[in-house]
């Protein structure tokens, strides 16, 4: 009996290859392809708008000195007017152009708007404008008025009051909807404002092949900077100047060759009996001014009361020569000989 013929064992696998290639093919045709869409940061829209609160801060100061020039009292009272005509000026030149579609600190961002497809972008933007800022500045101005008229103590069945509450349930529902808003914010991404979500404007990448890079030098060195006050304001109280003065100037005039102290002649002639601290204080508090009058004729109050000796023989007021050594410490020299003053002893 004849055997049959076997199949050749390395062609078995491609009938099964052959099913699967069908199944493949059929199972690709259904499946969606997901492309990533890149997400604008949160961080980076919040970063944007306080960088334009603080360009908004750095122009309230010289607009406000300069209208302060003309009336003083022109600043306070307009303050509000003042920050709103600085708040539409940066929107005019910066998002209000059809160019650049984006507020500088978004720039600084790489943000721009954009309306979602729609082609009047320029035309929302300037609407988004005028309600974000002009209408801030108009409720405010209104709830002003009203609150200074007293229409929330007019009766319960005037004009006013109805309007007051109707205004005030306006408010508090907005501000209910400015939170819902911004949580969904900060699950999206999009719209951070109430204004923004009516309009349709969304933040976007100006430029997406951009990479975000967050540059921390200006920070290290305003950290630097923190340390370095903190630590003068901290040594400062511990210095004394006159101190420190005197011993530059001893050193100075060592390096220099000079004599550590210098002795002017006049107060070396004093007589004996004469406190020359008195004497100097008294003569500088009479003619500041006045060099030659520092050391005028010494009078009847620069006599030496309870006198103490330094070392080196002459004699002050105890209470003048006390005061200075523990005022200078070890920098406490004679005024009439220039001797380094360390103890002092009784007149008898």
């Amino acid at each position: 009996m004849s055997e049959l013929p076997q199949a050749d064992p390395q062609q078995r696998w491609k009938p099964a290859w052959a099913a699967s290639e069908a199944r493949i093919r059929e199972n690709a045709g259904h499946t969606a392809v997901r492309t990533a869409v890149p997400r604008n940061s949160r961080v980076s829209k919040l970063d944007a708008d306080l960088l334009d609160d603080e360009l908004t801060d750095m122009l309230r100061e010289p607009v406000s000195k300069a209208m302060s020039l003309l009336r003083p009292q022109l600043v306070d009272r307009h303050r509000l007017e003042i920050d709103t005509a600085i708040k539409a000026v940066l929107f005019w030149l910066s998002a209000g152009s059809a160019s650049r579609r984006a507020t500088y600190g978004q720039s600084l961002q790489n943000l721009k708007y954009d309306s979602n497809g729609h082609r009047d972008v320029l035309r929302r933007l300037r609407m988004f404008g005028a309600l974000s800022i002009g209408g801030a500045y108009g409720w405010s101005k209104l709830t002003s008025y009203m609150a200074a008229n007293g229409w929330a103590d007019a009766p319960q069945n005037s004009v006013k009051r109805k309007i007051w509450r109707v205004l005030d349930r306006l408010e508090r529902m907005t501000r209910v909807a400015t939170l819902l808003n911004f949580l969904a914010f900060v699950a999206t991404g999009q719209y951070k404002t109430l204004v923004e979500r009516v309009l349709g404007l969304r933040l976007v990448f100006a430029r997406p092949q951009v990479s975000h890079s967050v540059s921390f030098e200006f920070l290290n060195r305003q950290l630097v900077w923190h340390a370095f006050t903190e630590f003068v304001m901290f040594a400062l109280p511990l210095v004394n100047p006159a101190r420190a003065r005197r011993w530059a100037v001893r050193n100075a005039r060592a390096v220099l060759g000079l004599s550590a102290v210098t002795v002017d002649p006049a107060v070396a002639a004093l007589p004996e009996y004469v406190c020359a601290i008195c004497h100097s204080v008294e003569a500088a508090s009479t003619s500041p001014d006045s060099a030659a009058g520092m050391f005028a004729d010494p009078s009847e109050s620069c006599v030496a009361v309870n006198p103490y000796v330094a070392k080196c023989g002459h004699r002050y007021c105890y209470v003048c020569i006390k005061t200075r050594m523990v005022a200078e410490a070890d920098e406490c020299t004679c005024l009439r000989c220039g001797q380094r003053i360390d103890h002092i002893w009784q007149q008898i």
